[in-house]
């Protein structure tokens, strides 16, 4: 087999398992920083919010991502469908508990600011060149998701995951899969060896990945049948093989008017967007999602009082 067509299919399958796990399993995942040259960015306390880690063992590292602590509140569509699709796409604390909200904003220099105004302005241009999933299903991209709260059905065009190009998001989220849905924001999963791409000027597009504890359980058909937390017996049982996608990274952009992320342009989870798993935005919420979730959430605060 050609080396172009093995890569060409390694993309493929490998774009497609971290999509889907990105909305139907619980993957958990490390955050870096989008490039190693990207200036360390100081943490700066904000009064009433533990941000730099001050009073606690755990503190705020340049280049990782980090949730104000005390912001939530439970009200948010985002938190009452549920607990997070993909604790990749969240922070964990020492204990390995998940924190889902704002993410810490490192200071952007003059000129990365204006670097990040003309970018987002591209990006913004691929939103209104896809406004339905019917638009984004002719141009190529396929549904690798059903809509998922707080992260949207994702469609992906895996021949654009070979490199970062903000014109060409290789993936493109929206508030349901009918073919009238709308665009909610996009999603840049790019393969790339050694590291994260260069990504977005400034220190804050998180990248992330689904690697832990032997990678993911892949069918033959290239589909995810069990997160990093399946055995390599019990992937074996499911008729798949554990596979570690070394070099996928993922980080998401909401710049969509209307769906701009209240916890950040590049948070891996959208307050804004609620609904139901396999439905759209727009439906209520699975009232067992929500008393799990805000039920995590009680217990959680009641341990910190304590």
């Amino acid at each position: 087999m050609p080396d172009r067509t093995r890569r060409t299919r390694l993309i493929a399958a490998s774009a497609a398992a971290v999509m889907i796990v990105a909305g139907l399993v619980a993957a958990p995942a490390l955050a870096h920083d989008s490039h190693a040259k990207k200036s360390k960015a100081a943490c700066h306390e904000m009064k009433g919010m533990n941000m730099c880690g001050t009073g606690s063992s755990t503190k705020l590292t340049p280049g990782t991502m980090h949730v104000i602590d005390g912001a939530l509140t439970g009200d948010s569509p985002c938190e009452k469908s549920g607990p997070p699709a993909s604790v990749g796409q969240v922070k964990k604390d020492a204990e390995g508990h998940d924190h889902r909200g704002p993410l810490y904003q490192y200071p952007v220099s003059k000129t990365d600011r204006e670097a990040l105004i003309q970018q987002q302005a591209i990006a913004r241009t691929v939103a209104e060149k896809y406004p339905t999933v019917t638009s984004a299903e002719a141009a190529g991209y396929r549904k690798s998701t059903p809509y998922v709260p707080c992260i949207g059905a994702h469609y992906t065009n895996v021949r654009l995951a070979i490199k970062f190009d903000i014109a060409a998001p290789s993936e493109l989220l929206y508030d349901g899969t009918n073919p009238d849905s709308k665009i909610v924001g996009l999603s840049y999963l790019v393969v790339n060896k050694g590291g994260p791409p260069v990504g977005f000027a400034g220190p804050n597009d998180m990248w992330h990945q689904h690697n832990q504890n032997g990678g993911l359980c892949l069918n033959a058909q290239g589909v995810v049948v069990g997160n990093e937390s399946t055995t390599p017996e019990q992937c074996t049982q499911r008729g798949g093989r554990k596979v570690k996608l070394d070099d996928i990274w993922m980080v998401h952009d909401w710049v969509v008017p209307g769906w701009e992320c209240g916890w950040g342009v590049f948070a891996g989870e959208c307050p804004e967007l609620g609904g139901r798993i396999g439905g759209t935005v727009f439906d209520k919420p699975d009232p067992k999602a929500t008393a799990k979730a805000l039920g995590t959430a009680v217990k959680s605060k009641s341990k910190k009082s304590s």
